[in-house]
Formats: C-alpha cells, structure tokens, sequence
C-alpha cells in the first residue's frame, strides 16, 4: 500500500481522530496546534457513535481509567407545560463497538487524553505553531507556512485536513463559509457546584435541554460535582448583553428558565460565564483536490442534540480513509471527493432537519416571544431554509396541500416526543427507562401493522439501478466501493448497500405485485435478513417504493427524524 504525507491543522478532536486514523492506515502525519494544551473548549456532551469510533481506534482503556460521567440518554423539558421526556440510547449490542451510552467530559481534559495517545504512537505534534498561510494551487502537493519558534516555516505534504475549529485556516481562506439564517442564536455558559440530584436513578448522567421564553438551557453533569449551564438565545440579545455584561445577563436570563433553576437549587457560580457567538454555518465545499474540511472548520449547527464532537470524529475519519483511497486509487480522486462532500454535508442536514422540527414543535407551546417565533417553521417559502435539501424535500412533498406537509414536519418531533414521555409531568428520581417500553412496542407495533397491510409496491422509475458509492469498512476504516440502489432520475437509497441479486428483487415489483411480507423474505434470502424490514422503510422515505393495501390505497409511512450517532448502525 502506498503512504501519503499529510498535514494536519489542529489537535482538537476532529485533528486528533484524524491522526489516529491515517496512522491506522498507514500514512505519515504531521499535526500542527496554535495553542498548547490542555486549553479551554466548550462541549461537553458526546453520543454513542464517538465512543464507538474511539473504541475502535484503541482508546477504550484510557478512557475508562478518566472516569468521565457515563450518559444514558438525553432528558428534554421541551416546551411549556410539556411533561419531561427521555432520548435513551438503550440499544442491542450487536458488535463490541456498539454502545448504549455516552459520556459527558470537560474538553480541556478529554482533548489532553487524545493528543496524548496521538503522540504516544509516534505521531508527531507541533504545539504552539499556527498555521498562516495554506496553499493548494500545486496540483501534486501541498505547502503550508506555519510559525514556529517566532519564524515561519513551509512545510510541504501530499495532503492537507483543516481540523482548526472556528478559525480553520484553509476553511477562512477559502471564503466557502455560509452561515445559517434560521439559527442565528448565541451561547453563554458557566459552571455550578452541584452533585447530579438524580444520582442512583435512571436520569442520573443525563444531559438536560430546557426551553424558557428567551430560548433554551442546557445541562450537563460532569466530574466532581460540576454542572455545565448554558443558554441558548436569539442573536439579537446580543445588545442586551452589552449593556448589563455578560455575567449579570447570564444570571438574569437564567433566572427565567425556572425549571432549569429548580433542578439547580441553591448551588452557586464556580467559574467564569463565557460567550460563543460564531453560530450555525456550513460549507460551500468540504474538500477538493488535496484538502479536507474536518470538524467545525467545516460545519456547525446549533448543539441541543450533543452532535459537535461526533460530526467533528466522523468527518475525520471520513476525511482519513478518503484520502488513503486517494492514495492508492489516484484515478477514484474526483468519486471519492464526491462522496466526501456528499456524505459529509447529508449528516450535517440529517441534524438541521432535526433541530428545525423540535424547534418548531416548541414554537407552538411556548409564550409569543422573538426567540420562539424566529424558530417556527410554518410557510412553505421559508427563504431562511433555501439551501436545505431536506427543506426542498418537504415542501415538495406537500405540493398540493402545503400546510399538511409542514405540519407533519412538526409532527415528526411530537412522534419522539411521545415514545420518550415520562409517566409523570416533572421530573422525579423514579424514573426508569423500562418505563418507556409501553410506548416504544405501541408505535413498533403501529408501525408494523401498516407494514403489513401493504400489498404491492410501486417501484418509482422505469430502471432499478446500481449506482457506484463508497462505505467506511467499520474495523479498520478503508474506504471500499459499493453499490446503493438508484432510478434514472438520480434518487437513491445510500444508508445500506445492496448488490444485483437485490436489485433484481426490486425490478420485480413492477412485474408483479408483492406483498410485504413477502418482499421481506425475499430480501432475508439475498443475504440481507438483519436489515430487510429498515431497507423497505428507507427505500420508502427516499421516494423510491410506495406501498398500497389491498384497497389500493397507498400506504403513508411517515418519516422518522433520524441523525446519526446512536442506535446499532453508524456511519463510520
């Protein structure tokens, strides 16, 4: 196998990962901090899939020896007079690398361990040397000027990551940023000494996200007793901020989440409150050529479901098995930067398209206030979502009876809402995750009732096609081509990849017609027996197979919100 040089900007956990992963690979890294650690960073909340892509980088023993508070769920107070309820992430283990939890850590710590172990397999690390300048016009390398001792410094390599935050270099200099009309919010945040009041219950660990008339507040339980607090509010508070400073805005406007107060009681400050203002962006390109957008040099959206660390781990991976494919298949460069950008910005819409509906599901029992009206989706022309595909899609859906479509968008959040809601209407110690059980087996079993009433399907197209794509091998992260099942017009189904003999049963329907259950043992038979039943249902929410019942009525499966990171299926 061939071995690439490459440059990584940044030691965070998007710089990080991606160190470890080449290395895995094969390839030699160089790593270049501004800072030297441990320094400060908000975010303290992860999901499953990052401990899943840490276990499978090695790091499983270290983090266990750290003692991070493990997490269970994600418990929301979401909106007024709304009974608490619980996202667990209760899952069957189906590999060693699947996790039913994740871990809340102080940053500074965390991103110590995962350097650490960067330097400890050989990697090398520059810290204290920013990188100013990048240039990539040399198609066949990469040179990046860096200052280091007080001097600057050029430094060439095949290939180059941007993992710089915020301020990512190459991400700055490429002037790709656009940043988000419709979560134009800032945060400010600090610490209470408080031990998690919920300790021995099934809420103990869980990170709390509490809406109030000025936004929402989260809060993270973390090591010795400590309480991560944040608020959530409209940008245009900022003025607010300026005039009253940041601490006493701090205190007065949390003194309005009373839920959120109550939980705290009567614990007090322990650190500075602190400010973030750089919101929700995106990318006009994640990577080209010989470089790569990794972590918040690339994205950035709003953090009520904990995503940061997770986009930022799977990016990098990505980013890392991308550019070993490069390496040894130069004529699969322009495919693979075509999945790159594709994967990369499908995940970061999978998290939009979330926010925006629970956003709007609050909007809609909260007080009338600017932070909650801004929030709301309620027009199918929303200028604010333009970009967003998942936007285009649902109002596309909806032609015709435009206001069904977007009240079913908020209805998609109501749906969880309703499998997670607790059995009383505050939170209490007595709460368990079994106690959610009644209302999972209800809506699998409405779902499968529905299923089952299906008699024929309708393949949409006059082909069933393989198109070429690519997956992360779980175990040791190569980028392999596969096939995913497409029509002529381009929609395709890329979550699980399928071969000919699937293909075949697909062409099938339009021949004649197949039931359910019948379409489920076909797709068992060709190997796919796990995953048959999820596979119909993602063929149906792309748009590429409509169900109907024996009255030839068609069959509506209502999309799921779904974001990666949890459950038994990753994507890297």
């Amino acid at each position: 196998m061939k071995r690439s040089k490459v440059t990584i900007i940044g030691a965070g956990p998007a710089g990080s990962v991606a160190a470890l992963t080449l290395n895995k690979l094969g390839h030699d890294v160089t790593v270049f901090e501004r800072d030297h650690f441990p320094r400060y960073r908000v975010g303290e909340s992860f999901l499953p899939g990052t401990l899943s892509i840490l276990n499978r980088l090695g790091l499983q023993e270290k983090i266990d020896a750290a003692g991070f508070i493990g997490k269970p769920s994600a418990t929301f107070l979401w909106g007024q007079d709304q009974a608490p309820w619980t996202f667990s992430f209760a899952t069957p283990r189906t590999a060693p690398w699947v996790f039913d939890h994740a871990i809340q850590v102080k940053r500074e710590e965390f991103d110590q361990l995962l350097l650490e172990e960067v330097k400890e397999r050989g990697i090398t690390v520059h810290e204290g040397t920013p990188v100013t300048a990048v240039d990539i016009s040399d198609p066949s390398k990469v040179s990046v000027t860096v200052r280091q001792d007080g001097e600057p410094r050029v430094v060439e390599s095949d290939f180059v990551i941007d993992a710089g935050g915020a301020g990512g270099p190459l991400a700055r200099q490429l002037k790709v940023r656009r940043y988000d009309e419709f979560y134009k919010n800032f945060a400010i945040w600090s610490y209470f000494k408080r031990k998690d009041p919920f300790t021995g219950s099934g809420l103990e660990g869980t990170t709390y996200s509490i809406t109030f008339e000025d936004g929402w507040v989260w809060m993270i339980p973390l090591k010795d007793d400590l309480y991560s607090v944040g608020l959530v509010v409209d940008r245009s508070k900022s003025a607010e901020v300026k005039e009253l400073g940041t601490e006493r805005f701090y205190r007065e406007t949390l003194a309005k989440a009373t839920r959120a107060v109550e939980i705290l009681g009567d614990a007090e400050i322990v650190d500075e409150v602190r400010i973030v203002h750089d919101w929700s962006y995106d990318s006009e390109l994640f990577s080209d050529g010989r470089f790569f957008l990794c972590g918040d040099s690339a994205c950035f959206t709003d953090p009520l479901f904990s995503q940061g660390v997770h986009l930022a781990s799977q990016s990098a991976v990505s980013a890392a098995a991308a550019i070993d494919r490069i390496t040894n298949k130069e004529d699969e460069t322009e495919s693979v930067h075509a999945w790159y950008n594709r994967t990369y910005r499908e995940t970061y819409e999978q998290y939009h398209e979330f926010l925006a509906s629970f956003y709007t599901f609050a909007s809609f029992t909260e007080p009338e206030s600017e932070f909650w009206t801004k929030r709301r989706i309620s027009e199918s022309d929303d200028d604010r979502l333009s970009r967003k595909k998942w936007f285009d899609k649902l109002v596309q859906d909806g032609q015709g009876s435009e206001s069904l479509s977007i009240a079913d968008f908020r209805d998609r959040a109501s749906t969880m809402i309703a499998i997670g809601k607790h059995q009383r209407q505050e939170l209490s110690g007595d709460f368990s995750d079994e106690e959610l059980n009644s209302a999972r087996v209800r809506w699998i079993s409405a779902l499968t009732k529905q299923l089952n009433s299906i008699k024929r399907f309708q393949w949409h197209g006059e082909e069933v096609l393989l198109n070429p794509h690519y997956k992360v091998e779980p175990l040791e992260f190569r980028l392999e081509p596969k096939h995913v099942i497409a029509n002529e017009h381009g929609v395709d189904m890329v979550k699980y990849p399928l071969e000919e003999q699937h293909r075949e049963i697909f062409e099938y329907l339009n021949k004649e017609p197949v039931d359910y259950k019948t379409l489920i043992r076909q797709l068992g038979e060709a190997d796919r027996k796990e995953a048959s039943s999820q596979i119909v249902i993602r063929l149906m929410e792309a748009g590429l197979l409509s169900g109907y019942d024996k009255n030839g009525e068609r069959v509506f499966i209502q999309d799921r919100l779904r974001f990666d990171g949890v459950g038994v299926e990753y994507e890297v």
